[in-house]
Order: C-alpha cells, then sequence, then structure tokens
C-alpha cells in the first residue's frame, strides 16, 4: 500500500504486487490460480482491510520488505518487523 502511495512504484496496488521480483509467488508478472481454500479467505480478509486502510501499520511509510535473514540494501532504514519480514524505508 505504501508502495502505491509513494509515486516513486506504480500507483495500482495489482501493479506493484506484479513487479519483478517482489513476490516468489508472481511468474511473468501473471499471478497463478488460486486454489480458494483457508489460506486463501485469510489473503481476501487481509487485502480487504488493507485497502479499507482499518488499521494501525507498525510498517508507516515501509517500501520494501525482506525476510529477517536479508537486507535489501546499505542505505535502507528498518522501519519494523512483523514475524519473519523486516521493513525498510
Amino acid at each position: 500500500m505504501n508502495r502505491a502511495k509513494s509515486g516513486r512504484f506504480p500507483a495500482d496496488v495489482c501493479a506493484v504486487v506484479k513487479q519483478r521480483g517482489q513476490f516468489s509467488f508472481v511468474r511473468g508478472g501473471q499471478i497463478p490460480t488460486i486454489n480458494a481454500g483457508t489460506a486463501y479467505r485469510t489473503a481476501i480478509a487481509v487485502a480487504k482491510v488493507a485497502l479499507a486502510d482499518a488499521w494501525n501499520s507498525p510498517a508507516e511509510k515501509a517500501l520494501y520488505f525482506n525476510t529477517a535473514d536479508r537486507r535489501p540494501s546499505v542505505r535502507a532504514v528498518k522501519v519494523a518487523s512483523i514475524g519473519n519480514h523486516v521493513f525498510y524505508r
């Protein structure tokens, strides 16, 4: 959401998700067909909350993220850690 609002990345959330190298499940700029199981329903619920801006984000203004064992660049400033992900600006 922060990337779409930043002016430095595509303004469309789907275009941000489909950017090369951003999410491991995206292949060739396409989101694969989803099995509508429990994980899918959870993802839809989380997306609705995010699109409604209905949460207090500990990663406010973060534009980058990675797993805890990786860092995106030397200039990145850590904003927050949530689960196994670290968020930077």
